[in-house]
């Protein structure tokens, strides 16, 4: 049984949590970036570790997503699923 859809105020509300939510886990996140990339300068290569940065990085693009998928409940353009069809996701 599929759930019903949020009401327009409350979808907007969501998507606004969620664009504030990527915002600040960007911010945070390219804080810890510029740190990183700061020690690797002054420390040099061997003071860095890559698989911090990568995970980092990853994590940017994660909260870019979030913003995407804020902005996109926000507008309320997203094409409703038709449950009863037999088709792939």
């Amino acid at each position: 049984m599929a759930t019903p859809p949020l009401a327009p105020a409350t979808s907007r509300l969501v998507g606004l949590l969620l664009i504030c939510s990527g915002f600040l886990l960007g911010l945070g996140l390219l804080l810890k970036v510029g740190v990183s990339v700061y020690g690797w300068y002054v420390g040099g290569v061997d003071t860095a570790s890559v698989a911090l940065l990568s995970v980092n990085l990853l994590g940017l693009l994660a909260s870019g997503l979030l913003m995407r998928w804020g902005l996109q409940m926000r507008r309320g353009d997203r094409a409703t699923r038709n449950p009863d069809r037999n088709e792939m996701l």
